[in-house]
């Protein structure tokens, strides 16, 4: 059978639609797992569905709410959806503590480390000073290299220690609090921004910053090697 996934969706209010980018239900095909989309519904429906899922997956979209970001506010031209945020941080919490093989990508990967207690940066140039593009603009992802944790999932995933990749986020990852679910810092960006996670322990936990549904240079007819991992841990191999 395959391993069914779960692929959170992103809630439009004025289209009052849900929503998902292509890419994703495409490479969870690939990888050969069984694509299921879920609502961006109430909170009350999140352990239904997980007990209905053998792998998670957390989605990119718009900005985590920066009351995560620790007492930053708004910042102008951006859309917030507090709903989305309730919604997928209960169902990420959830999906670690019952240990389900879980990816977050991009935002995705913001939600599992905010469920598990840890603060975002609220706008990364602020950080970094520039260094490395994470986007383009506002409607444009960027390319940049990242070095990866030997060793790591991601590493044994991609078979080399640099890669590039694309991005588009300009929120990130902060430093870790003490206690709770530990996180291992498992990518970087040459400006030494976090670009991938994983939980510590033998669960099958991974938040990357960049967008592996997404084609590099060009080339879109491509397994990603990540996302065939974690279908491959989704279902028992």
């Amino acid at each position: 059978m395959k391993p069914r996934i779960g692929i959170t969706s992103r809630f439009r209010p004025a289209l009052r639609s849900h929503s998902i980018h292509e890419g994703y239900v495409e490479q969870v095909t690939r990888a050969g797992g069984l694509p299921l989309v879920i609502p961006c519904a109430g909170t009350g429906l999140c352990a239904p569905y997980l007990a209905a899922l053998d792998g998670l997956l957390l989605t990119g979209g718009e900005d985590m709410d920066p009351a995560y970001c620790r007492g930053t506010r708004r910042q102008p031209g951006y859309t917030y959806h507090p709903r989305r945020d309730a919604f997928e941080l209960e169902l990420a919490g959830a999906a670690i503590d019952a240990g389900l093989p879980t990816l977050g990508i991009c935002r995705g990967a913001q939600v599992l480390y905010a469920a598990t207690g840890n603060p975002l940066i609220p706008h990364v140039p602020d950080v970094t000073g520039g260094l490395v593009p994470h986007r383009a603009s506002l409607t444009e992802p960027s390319q940049h290299a990242v070095t990866l944790a030997e060793g790591s999932t991601v590493a044994r995933a991609y078979g080399e220690r640099s890669l590039k990749v694309t991005s588009y986020h300009h929120q990130g990852l902060g430093e870790q609090t003490a206690g709770g679910i530990r996180w291992r810092v498992t990518a970087r960006a040459d400006d030494s921004l976090v670009e991938a996670i994983e939980r510590e322990g033998e669960e099958w936990a991974v938040g990357v910053l960049w967008h592996p549904e997404l084609p590099v240079d060009g080339v879109g007819d491509r397994t990603d090697p990540l996302i065939s991992a974690f279908v491959s841990a989704a279902g028992g191999a």
